[in-house]
């Protein structure tokens, strides 16, 4: 009995032995866990570099920086200011190709803790992290620790957590992760099995989730294939932050169950931005300064509250509801409620420009003038209330702009441009008068001041000609000049039409201009090969026609001044090349006849003849015999003339007779 034992003791072992590397590697369960192209479900240290490889480590202790390590007993992979560039080899067949950090599990759960320690980027790869159960088990993510990840896929999502058959789930205690694909994909996606449970929880820290293109979203939630029922939960807690972007939605369910929205059970909570939209759940405490920009809002909901502590909201072009529930600083950059506007006034007067801002205060204000239509802008010394007003203006002066910066705590805004009209003290212009030259190449502006129609300027004029309607075959085409002249700070435009296009003329060719298709009127059809043409009936080719007419021009075929169905022809290009078909021929009795190709440029014409077939001789001894000559036998042969058949049958007749009565005559005498 010990014998037996031992002996299968021994084979065991030897069984074991021949087992791969991988599956001596897999942990209870059968889970493999990769990191790069290595396979560390054994533990230990591995390296990486600047260009994110992953390299065993080989000496003694704990590397000194840029690490991994994975302990298999508590199921934990520390990255300590990782770079992971490489994707698991395609050469394992664990359906977790392209993942720099997979891990899969085919018997059972799919689980792995990550340990973050200082700052980790995962980036160029399919798939940043990847945790797949296919077959049966749940599949969790758990990213904890005081560091900082950011993961970043190509084709994939930048962090999956897959369950084909039950729950899966994604859980953030106190770490800084961000997600993002840059290829097409999702920037978190928690996929589980029809009916299950798909959850994220961010305990601390913040999660901020990207998708990439029109279709994927920043966090998405999959039940099944595709969508089915399950249970999809967001849980915010210990003052966390979600901020989540997709052009399919900040965060997207496919359920038929909407998302529940939860908070820690000491009721602490967090916020989720979902496409900008924020949402405060529970009591939260900022851990560091919010800002509210350009496109975004907050709501604070119904029984939730938000402590700044020593932080501050910065309100900067978004919106903020439910500000009484805050507690702290909350602080508005500044927004323009009332513009400045144009001003125009009379040399040595001046101009005023006023801005009405609504902020934080204190508010400071600083007028900027430019001289160079807005390239550059300088500050107006002692300009630094709402309200500015120039000095006396002068002539010089017309045209400058001018803007108000407008600064706080929080942020600045900067008021839209404004110009500054300076008028001559004396002149009032009015509107100018136009002179043209008669083919509208040139023109001149005059305007004329209307306190003093003696003073008069005539500013340079740039024309610029328009085709205004294109010259035809045969009509002249209009040039709209429309002359343009910049005075007094306004533009002035006049415009004049002159029939100075040339037309273009006719193009013809084979018949037709191939401008406007108009027919040539000198163009005559004909038939330029094979006019009179002879077919003999039994010939095995047809008789073709070569018309100098275009083949696009071609229209139908007529025989004897009837259309002729294209069944009984062919026509092809070269110019127009028609060929009666010969089972057509053999169908028109024999003589001259007529053939007419009409084309859209006219018709050509000619006539042919159809030739009876060639008879051949009787190989008849008695007819010969009594044809009169040699001339005779060829004319019976060769004549074609059925009117002589019946006279040689007559002949042969007769004689048949007469031998047939000299035989019977003498067997009579016999």
């Amino acid at each position: 009995m010990k014998r037996s034992f031992l002996s299968l003791l021994c084979v065991l072992a030897l069984c074991l032995g021949l087992l791969p590397a991988t599956a001596l590697a897999a942990a209870p369960g059968g889970q493999m866990i990769y990191v790069g192209n290595e396979n560390v479900t054994r533990g230990g240290y591995w390296t990486t570099d600047n260009d994110g490889n992953v390299t065993a480590y080989t000496g003694e202790g704990t590397p000194a920086d840029n690490f991994i390590h994975y302990d298999a007993g508590s199921n934990t992979l520390t990255l300590h200011n990782a770079t992971i560039k490489e994707e698991t080899p395609y050469d394992t067949s664990t359906l977790i190709v392209g993942a720099a950090i997979g891990v899969l599990n085919q018997n059972g759960n799919a689980e792995l803790t990550i340990t973050l320690e200082g700052t980790n980027t995962i980036k160029d790869v399919s798939t940043a992290i990847y945790v797949l159960a296919p077959s049966t088990g749940s599949a969790n993510l758990t990213i904890t620790g005081d560091g900082i990840l950011n993961a970043i896929s190509g084709s994939n999502p930048g962090i999956r957590v897959q369950s084909n058959t039950s729950n899966g789930a994604l859980a953030i205690t106190d770490a800084k992760v961000t997600a993002s694909s840059s290829g097409y994909s999702d920037g978190v996606r928690i996929q589980c099995g029809d009916s299950s449970n798909a959850s994220l929880t961010v305990n601390g820290g913040s999660l901020t989730a990207t998708g990439s293109d029109t279709l994927f979203a920043g966090i998405t939630m999959q039940f099944g294939s595709s969508s089915g029922s399950g249970t999809p939960t967001v849980t915010v807690s210990d003052n966390a932050i979600v901020r989540a972007n997709g052009s399919a939605g900040g965060i997207a369910s496919y359920s038929s169950s909407p998302i529940q929205y939860e908070t820690g059970s000491d009721s602490t909570g967090g916020i989720v931005f979902d496409n900008g939209t924020g949402t405060v759940y529970g009591n939260v405490t900022l851990q560091e300064d919010l800002e509210i920009g350009e496109g975004e809002s907050l709501t604070i909901g119904k029984g939730a509250s938000l402590n700044t502590g020593s932080h501050e909201v910065i309100v900067d072009g978004g919106t903020l509801t439910g500000g009484d529930k805050i507690t702290g600083t909350v602080k508005y950059a500044p927004t323009i409620t009332t513009q400045p506007t144009s001003q125009t006034v009379t040399e040595g007067g001046t101009a005023t420009f006023t801005v009405v801002t609504s902020g934080t205060e204190p508010l400071s204000y600083q007028w900027q003038q430019s001289t160079d239509s807005g390239q550059s802008w300088t500050d107006i010394v002692g300009a630094t209330d709402a309200t500015y007003t120039t000095e006396a203006t002068t002539t010089s002066m017309n045209g400058y702009q001018y803007h108000c910066v407008v600064r706080n705590s929080a942020g600045s805004i900067t008021s839209d441009a404004v110009s500054l009209t300076v008028k001559e003290h004396v002149h009032t212009w009015g509107n100018p008068v136009w002179s043209w030259t008669e083919d509208g190449k040139s023109a001149t502006a005059t305007f004329t001041c209307e306190n003093d129609a003696t003073h008069k300027e005539t500013p340079e004029v740039t024309v610029t000609p328009a085709v205004k309607k294109p010259a035809t075959c045969t009509e002249t085409g209009v040039t709209a000049y429309t002359a343009t002249v910049e005075f007094n700070g306004q533009t002035y435009t006049d415009t004049k039409e002159v029939a100075d296009i040339p037309a273009t003329g006719h193009r013809y060719e084979n018949g037709k201009c191939i401008v406007c298709s108009e027919v040539d009127p000198a163009f005559t059809a004909m038939i330029i090969e094979g006019a009179n043409g002879k077919w003999q009936k039994g010939s095995e080719d047809g008789l073709s026609f070569t018309s100098n007419a275009a083949f696009d021009d071609f229209q139908k075929v007529q025989v004897d001044g009837k259309d002729l169905d294209a069944s009984k022809y062919t026509v092809k290009e070269g110019s127009t090349i028609v060929t009666l078909k010969p089972s057509y021929l053999e169908t028109l009795p024999a003589g001259k006849h007529t053939l007419a190709i009409v084309s859209d440029t006219g018709t050509a014409e000619t006539g042919f003849t159809v030739a009876a077939a060639e008879k051949q001789a009787a190989d008849d001894k008695p007819a010969n015999d009594k044809a009169a000559s040699d001339s005779d036998k060829e004319s019976l042969a060769k004549t074609g003339d059925d009117s002589m058949l019946p006279i040689a049958a007559l002949s042969i007749l007769a004689v048949t007779s007469i031998a047939t009565g000299v035989f019977a005559l003498r067997r009579s005498r016999i």
